[in-house]
């Protein structure tokens, strides 16, 4: 039984976020709060209380919380140590939030966007890979209201419901999202896709030297393919065409060793308006036994097939395996959505949602290179569990002979992770 207890509400300086200092540390060294003051040109008047950039950071960090709406800005807003440990003794309500996301026009988002590759290229200055691999996919995000730029598309969850089709890029080796795209809801995946390439392109640290992309049959584009070739990228497309098993039917299939049931084939083929034939590899597993004979029971085999095209010296069961990978890559997009917040935050602007949307982005791509950077350990965490263990700890804040402390429990069970987190921020330096 519980015991017997009395409530008072009476505490101050009280948190149940005090991980957000960690992060909040983290932007500061890479002076993230300055670099959207200094980018962002959305002038607010010298008598307005808050700035844009104070409303993207007060924005991210609701969002590593576990905010997923704008009423939610409650969970910091009424966090009296938080905004005291940012120093937002002032806070915006959701309507003055949402009033100036909707100042963000097409070139505000794209200044927003340089901001969060300036970071980047701060971070990988620390640590870096020199191949990487970019996963791309599209994904939809239904709503449910009549925001601009929703439009009835390609939506398998809810057919017929009005959505945005965001584009997002992820560097595999990292896990964090290099570029994304807010996108109508009636846009075809492929629509941009050589424009959106040149754009992940760039945002690239110069470190980089081989890439490989991998990409769903939304890319599936002779445009993409060539620009691709041109730029001497590797990469491994799902394939989607018309007359595909008809074409796979005619083709000579050989056993893959040691796999019982599946087939391999390889073969070139130039598609309509392309500028060449090109590799295509492919792969037929028996999917199920049919009679349609009752009486000599004649079984029918039937195959599943799989489709790719590619530039790699991959055999067709490599490249299989290797395109598989890439399912990791939905996992991290289901984490942006539904841990992240990002496209269900909502206004009736769509260059705010855009802006919405970026800077959920933003607040996961902090998140990976806090841990990336500094808990090598436990970086590939998903957002769910280091908010759990990391961000939702309770603390108290105290200001005591001129100095201020964030008091933990002394039972905190990840007080050693915390403190190496902590000294290992503490030492970074970026230039």
């Amino acid at each position: 039984m519980v015991r017997r207890f009395h409530v008072k509400f009476d505490e101050k300086k009280l948190t149940a976020n005090a991980g957000l200092a960690h992060l909040g540390r983290f932007a500061e060294k890479l002076k993230l709060p300055k670099m959207l003051t200094q980018n962002i040109s959305i002038k607010r008047g010298a008598t307005a209380g808050y700035q844009v950039a104070d409303v993207v950071m007060m924005l991210a960090m609701a969002v590593l919380t576990g905010a997923k709406h704008m009423s939610h800005m409650f969970i910091i807003r009424s966090d009296s140590a938080f905004r005291s440990l940012f120093k937002w003794e002032q806070f915006p309500d959701d309507t003055t939030i949402t009033r100036i996301f909707k100042l963000f026009t097409p070139k505000n988002c794209k200044e927003l966007s340089e901001v969060e590759s300036t970071a980047r290229k701060k971070v990988w200055s620390k640590k870096w890979f020199g191949r990487i691999t970019l996963d791309m996919d599209s994904t939809v995000r239904g709503v449910y209201g009549s925001q601009e730029g929703a439009e009835k598309g390609y939506n398998p969850g809810k057919k017929g419901q009005k959505s945005y089709n965001p584009l997002l890029c992820f560097i595999a080796e990292n896990r964090e999202c290099l570029h994304n795209w807010f996108r109508s809801g009636n846009a075809y995946s492929a629509n941009g896709c050589v424009e959106f390439m040149k754009e992940c392109f760039a945002k690239l640290p110069k470190r980089i030297w081989k890439i490989a992309v991998r990409a769903d049959s939304a890319f599936f584009n002779g445009a993409l393919f060539d620009f691709l070739e041109e730029n001497g990228t590797l990469y491994l497309v799902k394939v989607k065409m018309k007359g595909l098993v008809a074409l796979l039917e005619t083709q000579s299939w050989q056993k893959v060793k040691n796999k019982p049931g599946v087939e391999k084939t390889e073969f070139t083929y130039k598609c309509s308006g392309w500028k060449r034939a090109r590799r295509f590899v492919a792969i037929r597993q028996v999917k199920e036994y049919e009679s349609d004979d009752v009486l000599f029971n004649t079984p029918k085999i039937e195959y599943q097939y799989f489709c790719y095209i590619t530039n790699m010296s991959l055999t067709p069961w490599s490249a299989h395996k290797y395109y598989g990978k890439r399912a990791t890559s939905e996992n991290w997009i289901e984490w942006c959505k539904n841990q992240m917040a990002s496209g269900s935050i909502l206004t009736q602007k769509f260059w705010a949602n855009s802006a919405i949307f970026q800077t959920c982005i933003l607040a996961y791509n902090l998140m990976v290179w806090m841990m990336w950077l500094n808990d090598e350990k436990g970086f590939k965490e998903e957002p769910a569990t280091i908010r759990m263990i990391l961000i939702h700890v309770a603390g108290r804040l105290q200001y005591r002979g001129r100095q201020w402390f964030l008091r933990l429990s002394q039972d905190y069970v990840f007080k050693e992770r915390w403190q190496m987190i902590e000294n290992s921020i503490q030492a970074l330096s970026f230039a």
